[in-house]
């Protein structure tokens, strides 16, 4: 009798068989073992039984099997030949193997293991021991199954409820605008312009050697969130004060800087409850330093240069620029091209000299935002990768 075996003819519907056994590929050239393995198997599982690895190949690009018993000892291509093939293939590199082999060395078990396989039988077997062994291996991949499954949906829930939570914290961050917003009309419309001025100012660093290690340390995402709260603190502000139709006297104008503080005692508050937030930290720099000045001048502590944080640096430009452009009770709103020009004028003064370069060049880009043609941007539209 031929050792050559024509494949058993199986129903496979679209790539998957038609019942519901286990599938086993039974891979020897030994005709004799292959109606052995089978006769052993059968009535738990749907064998398949081919004499060589090359038809092994051909089958799986047709039905993956829930399990391999392959012979070692084959011409032409032997099984470790195969098993070096089959975890190589991501396809196929999870289907348990167990090997059959008429000799058995240690030498060797420790071979075909490192290769990747799940356990030796030795020829002739039993078939009551080939059904345990078979039975035992499946049980065994089933149970890795469920847990791959279990991990995957953990990870998915894992996801679901961080999405919740980062859901929640923008609709904080915009609610707390809008109460601001309640309280000054210009203030909430100003922090989300304010915002996109710096997802512009952002852009351009990324691309400036002078910035670009610094601001590639940086979560962008959160610290553009933080902007919306950089003006938190005028929360706390007297009405007769924010909203005075003309000129600040002296003494008003003491208790308005002291927004800079309120604010940032507002979010240690916040941060004592939530501990180690970096949206947090980027917030209280911003609310607490925005109104520092390059030459030592601002509040509330004359920071000078370098000293002030380069987010509080940033923000203290797109601030002032904004409320240039801002209609307010007590003054006309300047243009762009006038806007831009004391921005300049303050160049190394009130403002970083680089980075006050580095906005004006963006001039067409920051006219676009403050003439509303980028409301709908979102939080991560705009933003390029570091």
């Amino acid at each position: 009798m031929s050792n050559e075996l024509i494949l058993e003819q199986v129903p496979i519907e679209g790539g998957i068989m038609s019942n519901q056994k286990p599938c086993v590929f039974l891979v020897d050239d030994n005709i004799v073992n292959l109606n052995t393995g089978k006769i052993a198997l059968r009535e738990k599982y749907t064998v398949i039984t081919m004499p060589s690895g090359d038809k092994l190949f051909a089958s799986l690009n047709k039905l993956k099997p829930d399990l391999i018993l392959l012979d070692i000892d084959m011409p032409g291509m032997s099984g470790y030949d195969v098993i070096k093939q089959l975890k190589c293939n991501p396809d196929t590199a999870d289907i348990p193997v167990i090997f059959l082999t008429g000799k058995l060395k240690a030498a060797d078990e420790l071979l075909g293991l490192s290769l990747g396989a799940v356990d030796y039988i030795t020829k002739p077997f039993s078939q009551s021991l080939l059904m345990k062994r078979v039975e035992i291996q499946l049980l065994l991949q089933e149970q890795k199954n469920e847990l791959r499954e279990y991990n995957d949906n953990l990870v998915h829930m894992v996801d679901e409820r961080t999405e919740e939570v980062a859901s929640l914290q923008d609709a904080v961050i915009i609610w707390v605008a809008e109460i601001i917003e309640f309280r000054d009309s210009e203030t909430g419309q100003h922090v989300e312009r304010v915002q996109k001025y710096l997802k512009v100012l952002i852009n351009a660093m990324i691309e400036n050697e002078a910035y670009r290690n610094e601001v590639s340390s940086w979560d962008i995402e959160a610290f553009l969130k933080s902007a919306l709260l950089h003006d938190v603190g005028k929360i706390k502000i007297r009405d007769n004060i924010l909203l005075k139709n003309g000129s600040l006297t002296e003494e008003e104008f003491t208790k308005m800087k002291m927004h800079s503080s309120y604010g940032k005692s507002l979010i240690e508050s916040l941060e004592e409850k939530v501990p180690n937030q970096t949206f947090l930290k980027y917030a209280k720099i911003l609310a607490y330093r925005h109104h520092e000045k390059w030459d030592g001048t601002g509040y509330p502590d004359r920071l000078r240069g370098e000293e002030i944080p380069l987010q509080a640096r940033m923000m203290a430009i797109a601030d002032v620029y904004d409320a240039l452009i801002s209609e307010r009770p007590y003054k006309e709103a300047y243009s762009h091209e006038e806007a831009l020009r004391i921005i300049a004028e303050g160049r190394g003064t009130q403002f970083d000299p680089h980075l006050t370069d580095l906005f004006v060049s963006l001039s067409d880009e920051i006219k676009a935002v403050s003439e509303g043609l980028r409301n709908g941007w979102g939080i991560h539209e705009g933003i390029k990768s570091n």
